[in-house]
């Protein structure tokens, strides 16, 4: 297949796809890449793509491997937050051996969920690779990435799409309100078609907008408010292990797992998720403070958030904004999501009460 198909219908990063097609056209293949950028912004259908176009013979060979039902493609998944060096153990093992069909093996890991013995375990394959063998290593920024590791491996940065491109993809695909969902998605296709299509997220959202615009008289409505929107977060992973569930061909024991597996990090994706969009909201008031309400991310609640800014003046909407981002680190110490959502929420209530015009 020619490198233009297999990547046809893909938005964005168009310099990272032209080196991979010419990667596919030429042969000259390195034995490591490394996708790093944001996460939502194509890093993994490229690489399901890319590693299928390598390993297969055909039409019908790329589409088993784009399904995941081709034995020389493989993608590891975390165990909760980290790749282990079990699974490390694993790859290294079918690296090992000859491929089942075709010249290649191909294997899919997210290089910023390596712990360090994971990560040095890798490190020896990486130094002396097998013939016919590409690792396709995924990760939010090359920082996150063990030096040692991402030296060996070719880099290749992707970006957020913009939100011109991201509205004329949503419109041609039929998506009502393209300009909404491409500026909630913020740069990413999947999180974008995710709010178009998902009605759990939108919920997620219309609870997060109502935490901030809305009015949190004491600590049990910032109870209430955090508790509703880890409710939701929890939907959304419930959702995406009955999706994961279903999707298997037989769901046994090592089925239900891997499901449950999936619906675990959705929720954690969804509650991460719910922190960027507090930021996003409080971002929204800075910019109309600023008198620039043409850069809003919420534009379909932009009376409210220019009422809320009138109502509220002298807060600093910018400072709520950071805060926020930083709230959502504290979801890497295995804290209790709603808690860290209760102690946000309750800094927003008294910094963006009018009353308190400082950070």
């Amino acid at each position: 297949m020619s490198g233009t198909r297999v990547f046809e219908g893909i938005v964005g990063n168009r310099a990272a796809l032209r080196a991979l097609e010419r990667a596919l056209c030429s042969g000259e293949l390195s034995h490591a890449y490394l996708f790093h950028g944001p996460e939502g912004v194509g890093k993994r259908t490229v690489a399901r793509r890319f590693g299928a176009a390598l390993v297969a013979g055909g039409e019908a060979a790329f589409g088993r491997a784009l399904r995941g039902l081709h034995p020389d493609l493989t993608e590891v998944e975390p165990e909760g937050a980290f790749t282990t060096i079990g699974q490390v153990r694993e790859v290294r093992r079918l690296a090992a051996s000859r491929p089942f069909e075709g010249e290649r093996r191909v294997f899919v890991l997210r290089a910023d969920t390596l712990n360090v013995q994971a990560a040095n375990a890798l490190l020896k394959t990486l130094e002396e690779p097998e013939a016919g063998v590409v690792f396709l290593l995924l990760a939010a920024s090359r920082e996150a990435v063990l030096p040692t590791i991402a030296s060996r491996a070719r880099p290749l940065r992707f970006d957020p799409v913009p939100r011109e491109e991201l509205t004329r993809f949503l419109a041609e695909r039929g998506v009502s309100e393209p300009a909404l969902a491409a500026a909630l998605g913020r740069g990413s296709v999947g999180l974008a078609l995710r709010y178009a299509e998902e009605r759990e997220l939108r919920e997620l959202r219309g609870a997060v907008l109502e935490a901030v615009l809305g009015t949190l008289r004491d600590f049990e409505d910032v109870h209430r408010a955090a508790g509703r929107i880890a409710e939701l977060a929890g939907k959304v992973g419930e959702k995406r292990e009955r999706e994961a569930l279903s999707a298997a061909e037989e769901p046994d024991r090592a089925a239900r797992e891997r499901a449950r597996r999936a619906g675990r990090a959705a929720r954690d994706g969804a509650v991460r998720e719910a922190f960027g969009l507090l930021s996003t909201v409080c971002r929204d008031a800075a910019v109309i403070a600023a008198g620039a309400p043409e850069l809003i991310v919420n534009a379909d609640r932009g009376e409210e958030l220019r009422r809320v800014v009138r109502e509220r003046a002298g807060v600093d909407w910018a400072a709520a904004a950071a805060r926020t981002r930083e709230a959502a680190l504290d979801l890497a110490y295995n804290v209790s999501p709603e808690a860290i959502l209760e102690v946000t929420l309750s800094e927003l209530r008294r910094k963006t009460s009018g009353s308190s015009p400082g950070w």
